[in-house]
């Protein structure tokens, strides 16, 4: 056993083809299942199943690609530990960010990036917590940052902030000193949405259920400009985190008033490859996009979130 083979295999759980792995790697498909097969011949059990649609994991399989990847990891910053971590980052890193996130984060973290890491080249995509999840176990983002708790185990996370949720409304519906709303009686409201299936639909569902409320949901929407468009018009209430009505509320198109009783809120995570190591890149990103979230809540700058 060596590891490339670890690699390799890690490889193929995460690509769940050996095509798709070998196009990655770089290497002959004949190659890649020559190692495979002589690695399940070393370990006595099948790490594979094969099928018409590609390749999936064994349970024997699974657990040996996590142990697999920690090895690689380790060898990885056993070598990077050797390097000059306080380098200016060269490379590319491709991050997914959800839109509420996007609007507060994306343009101070390029401006932060080109003046910290001039030689670094970040690709921001903007996509639901879904999609950026299902985009880094494809592979096709490098890290993402999004809400909610581990689904896949393809992906791993770890909690960065916890972000208040607000009742968000028109001026004209709101108190004059915008005092806090119960929990219970905010969920009461006619209400605008993400349709089921959405992070934050799912939070707010699972509140009503625990308060016994029966939401009354007038308009289901997954577009954050329409559904804030809509409360701007007196067509319903929203639950959003303070952070993503900042330009209405400056602008004094909505305003929002805190839940209480209880407090509704929902965590932030970064999320990486839960099988492919992480690269040294990739992983010094990271730390410096944390540090940077971390500095935007103690600044004030992202309002309505605590560590």
């Amino acid at each position: 056993m060596n590891l490339r083979q670890l690699r390799y295999f890690v490889q193929i759980v995460e690509q769940r083809s050996f095509t798709a792995a070998a196009e990655r790697l770089a290497v002959a498909q004949s190659a890649l299942s020559r190692q495979i097969r002589a690695l399940e011949d070393e370990l006595k059990v099948p790490l594979l199943l094969r099928h018409g649609r590609g390749v999936s994991p064994t349970e024997d399989g699974l657990e040996f690609a996590r142990r697999a990847k920690s090895i690689l990891e380790d060898v990885q910053h056993l070598t990077g530990a050797f390097s000059q971590e306080q380098a200016p980052l060269v490379g590319t890193v491709r991050l997914g960010l959800p839109p509420t996130v996007s609007n507060i984060l994306a343009t101070h973290l390029i401006e932060r990036t080109m003046q910290a890491h001039p030689a670094l080249k970040l690709q921001v995509s903007a996509g639901f917590s879904g999609h950026i999840e299902d985009w880094l176990a494809r592979g096709k983002i490098d890290l993402g940052v999004a809400y909610g708790e581990q689904k896949s185990t393809l992906v791993d996370t770890r909690p960065m902030l916890r972000e208040k949720l607000f009742l968000v409304q028109p001026p004209s519906a709101a108190p004059v000193d915008e005092k806090p709303i119960a929990l219970g009686k905010a969920l009461s409201l006619p209400l605008i949405l993400p349709n089921t299936g959405h992070g934050l639909r799912s939070k707010i569902n699972a509140a009503a259920q625990a308060e016994g409320v029966a939401l009354n949901v007038v308009y289901e929407i997954d577009i954050l400009e329409a559904m804030l468009g809509l409360v701007e018009r007196g067509r319903g209430y929203t639950i959003l985190p303070k952070v993503s009505v900042i330009p209405q509320m400056e602008a004094g198109r909505l305003v929002t008033r805190a839940i209480e009783d209880p407090e509704l809120d929902r965590t932030l995570v970064l999320m990486t490859p839960g099988l492919v190591p992480v690269s040294q890149l990739h992983r010094r990103f990271a730390d410096f996009l944390t540090d940077e979230i971390h500095d935007m809540v103690a600044t004030g700058q992202w309002p309505g979130t605590r560590l």
